[in-house]
C-alpha cells in the first residue's frame, strides 16, 4: 500500500489539471508527467452530492437497487437520470455519491484512457479531515468544504454562512486555507471565526495533510465500471466461443456417427480458433488456445474468476443466439463473481426469455433494468459466473 501523499487530477473549467501536495497546479500532460499509484480523479463537488446513509444489515444485499428509492424524496432530479455510487464505511453506514448520469458521461468522454483507470471521487473528499473538524479551501468564487468522513461540497461564497450554521452541532474546530484571510473571515459566522485556524495556501497545501488513501465512493460503478475490451475482441473471438460450445456438446455423449461429424467440425473450429488467436497475438507459440485465452483474460483483470468466465461467456452467447432479434451491445466484467450484459431486443418478452434461459444455465440471471427505445427495448442483465 502506498503511503505517499495523494495526487489528484482535477477537472477545472473543462480541462484536467494535476495537483500535487505543496506544488503549483499544472496542466495535465501524461507524456511528461507520471501519476502516483494512489492518484485520483477529483470531480467538481458542486455537480455531485456526497452524503452518508444508514443501512440495516438486511438491506445491504439490495442496496444498489434500493438507493434511488431511499433518496428519491431528498433529490430534485428524476432518479432514473442519476448515477449512484456507494462504499461501505462500517456495519451500519455507507458513503453515497449522486450525480447526473449525462454529466458524468460527458466528463468521461473527455478523459484520457489513463484517467479512466484511476478512482473518480468528489474533490471535496480529497481535503484532510478528522472527527469534529471542518476543513475549508477558499477559491476565487467558491469554497471547498469537508465536514464528514464522506461528506463535503463546493459552494458559492454567498451560500457558505448558511451551510456552516447547519454544521454547528457537529463541527467544533475549523481549518481554512486561502490567500486573503481578511476577505475569507468576512464570509464566516462569528462562532467559526472564534476558533478558526488560518493557513496560507490553497488545495495543494491542504493535500499535504490529506490521507494517502481517501475515503470516498468511486463513481466507476455499474455502467461506468472499468470494462474489459471484450467488444473490441468479440469479432475475433466469436469462433472461439463456438468452438468451446462444440467441445461441451462432445462431452455430453452422442451417437458414434454424430460424434465423428462433430469431431470433424470441432477440428475445423479449433483451427479457426487458432487463426483468430494468432491475429490478436501474432508472436509466440500456440499450444492450448483455451488456456492461453484464459491467461489473456486474467491480464485484463479477471483474476481468480477467469476459469469461470469463459464457460459462462459461452453459455451467454449460446442462449442469446436462440432468441430472434436479440443483439449483444456490450459486456461489463471487471473481475469477481458476476458480469453485466447490455442487450437490445425487439420487445420485453424477448429480454425475459433470454433471462429465463440464462437462469437455467448459470447460477443466477437478474434483470437490472430495461427501457423502451425507439421500436425496441434496451436492457441490462447481471449474470453470476459458474
Amino acid at each position: 500500500m502506498s503511503t505517499e501523499n495523494v495526487n489528484i487530477v482535477r477537472l477545472e473549467e473543462g480541462a484536467f489539471v494535476l495537483l500535487q501536495p505543496g506544488l503549483a497546479p499544472a496542466a495535465l500532460d501524461l507524456e511528461t508527467q507520471t501519476l502516483s499509484e494512489n492518484a485520483v480523479v477529483a470531480l467538481p463537488a458542486d455537480r455531485l452530492r456526497s452524503l452518508t446513509v444508514r443501512v440495516a444489515p438486511e438491506e445491504v444485499k439490495h442496496l444498489k437497487q434500493a438507493l434511488p428509492f431511499m433518496m428519491e424524496e431528498s433529490l430534485l432530479d428524476d432518479v432514473d437520470a442519476l448515477h449512484f455510487a456507494h462504499q461501505k464505511l462500517d456495519d451500519e453506514r455507507h458513503a453515497v455519491a449522486v450525480i447526473e448520469r449525462e454529466t458524468l458521461a460527458a466528463w468521461v468522454a473527455e478523459m484520457p484512457d489513463a484517467l479512466r483507470e484511476k478512482p473518480w471521487i468528489s474533490e471535496a473528499l480529497c481535503l484532510p479531515w478528522s472527527e469534529g473538524h471542518c476543513t475549508l479551501v477558499f477559491e476565487a468564487e467558491h469554497v471547498l468544504i469537508r465536514w464528514g468522513l464522506a461528506e463535503g461540497a463546493r459552494v458559492e461564497h454567498a451560500l457558505l454562512p448558511g451551510l456552516l450554521d447547519t454544521l454547528r452541532e457537529t463541527s467544533s474546530a475549523y481549518v481554512a486555507y486561502g490567500v486573503d484571510e481578511q476577505s475569507a473571515r468576512g464570509l464566516l459566522p462569528q462562532h467559526v471565526n472564534d476558533v478558526l485556524q488560518w493557513r496560507q495556501g490553497g488545495l495543494p497545501e491542504a493535500l499535504l495533510l490529506a490521507d494517502a488513501i481517501l475515503t470516498a465512493p468511486d463513481l466507476r460503478q455499474d455502467s461506468f465500471a472499468p470494462k474489459l475490451p471484450l467488444m473490441r475482441w468479440w469479432g475475433v473471438w466469436q469462433r472461439v466461443a463456438v468452438a468451446l460450445g462444440v467441445a461441451l456438446i462432445l462431452k455430453t455423449g452422442v451417437s458414434v456417427a454424430d460424434y465423428q461429424t462433430l469431431k470433424t467440425e470441432d477440428l475445423q473450429l479449433r483451427q479457426a480458433m487458432q487463426d483468430s488467436y494468432r491475429r490478436v497475438n501474432p508472436r509466440g507459440a500456440v499450444v492450448d488456445v483455451e488456456k492461453q485465452l484464459n491467461r489473456q483474460l486474467a491480464e485484463f483483470g479477471a483474476g481468480g474468476q477467469q476459469s469461470a468466465f469463459t464457460p459462462s461467456l459461452v453459455a451467454l452467447l449460446t442462449e442469446i443466439s436462440k432468441v430472434d432479434g436479440i443483439a449483444l451491445t456490450s459486456v461489463n466484467y471487471s473481475g469477481g463473481k458476476d458480469m453485466r450484459v447490455n442487450l437490445s431486443a425487439p420487445d420485453f418478452q424477448s429480454v425475459e426469455r433470454v433471462r429465463e434461459q440464462l437462469a437455467q444455465r448459470l447460477p443466477a440471471a437478474e434483470l437490472e433494468n430495461s427501457n423502451a427505445r425507439g421500436d425496441g427495448v434496451v436492457a441490462r442483465i447481471r449474470v453470476e459466473l459458474r
